[in-house]
């Protein structure tokens, strides 16, 4: 726990500093190596490991600083949609292991790159307007969260939530178990309001005062909805802020789907949010090693050299 607190300390300090970039899409880079539509992504941990190793090796070369673990759906619940529920210990912990044997092998004496735990929505609804009851999905969270915690990540980023009840069970099973550093994220629409009807005002000033280290949203939409969101953010909130917007809104073009958002343009909105005051910036959906290579040419060498 004592090793939590440290390296908390430590992300705040870099934040302090600067933005953090964030990694891009794992589900678009394993759809690329084959992944079915339908089949559990979380999966792969275990019947294509060295892929998934791959990914975040392809991400750490394009510069991140955090790599998030191949976790976003592997709580209990959602796994059993796949029925590969009893396999939430082994697809958690191989992910972080994973994670961290790309990190060792693109390690640089010059920069440390920290793992993140991803942590999505189990895409059941809560009571009491679904069965699924408030103690059960704060029980499936805190399953994952200890797994992940044990197995050695820096930090948890809970994404992609569109529900507020839920995140603040996710959240409260990481804030009353670890000490591990927490942002939660929120999935929002071109009414810059979650599919319940969450808008970005409530959702940083409720996330905040539940205790998250930082607030933000991802998913959804492209960065120019994501920019309107985080401006709103902004103004209310007083803890760190993170950012990934999808590769735009995707298209179907000869039976594929397209994200048609180009790196450069992303590149360009990745500058507009350093320069709103975003603290950790990334990549959602159709987000490729590519777009964040050269969002991070130009948030680092440009941006940051020149301030």
């Amino acid at each position: 726990m004592k090793k939590n607190i440290i390296i908390k300390e430590e992300i705040k300090q870099k934040l302090n500093k600067g933005p953090l970039l964030i990694d891009g899409a794992m589900g678009t880079m394993l759809q690329k190596y084959g992944l079915g539509q339908g089949e559990c992504s979380e999966g792969w941990n275990i019947s294509h490991p060295q892929i998934v190793e791959n990914i975040h090796r392809e991400y750490i070369k394009a510069g991140v600083d955090i790599i998030l673990t191949n976790t976003f759906g592997a709580n209990r619940i959602k796994l059993n949609n796949f029925n590969k529920g009893e396999d939430t210990l082994k697809i958690n912990k191989l992910a972080v292991n994973l994670a961290r044997e790309a990190v060792k092998k693109e390690r640089s004496k010059e920069k440390r790159i920290f793992i993140a735990g991803s942590v999505g929505p189990t895409g059941k609804i809560l009571e009491p307007y679904g069965e699924l009851k408030k103690d059960e999905v704060y029980k499936n969270y805190l399953e994952q969260i200890l797994i992940l915690e044990r197995e050695g990540i820096d930090l948890v980023i809970l994404e992609t939530f569109y529900d507020l009840e839920e995140i603040k069970a996710a959240l409260r099973a990481v804030k009353e178990n670890t000490d591990l550093m927490v942002i939660a994220s929120m999935t929002f629409d071109k009414n810059l309001k979650t599919i319940y009807g969450v808008d970005s005002k409530k959702a940083a000033k409720v996330l905040e005062s539940e205790g998250a280290d930082g607030v933000g949203a991802n998913c959804g939409t492209g960065p120019d909805i994501l920019y309107e969101v985080m401006k709103i953010m902004k103004k209310v909130s007083n803890t760190y802020l993170m950012v990934e917007p999808n590769a735009g809104i995707p298209e179907i073009v000869e039976g594929r789907v397209i994200y048609p958002i180009s790196p450069e343009i992303m590149a360009m909105y990745a500058e507009k949010f350093v320069r709103l005051g975003m603290h950790l910036i990334g990549g959602c959906c159709g987000t490729t090693p590519l777009h964040i290579k050269i969002i991070s040419d130009r948030i680092k060498n440009k941006f940051l050299k020149k301030n």
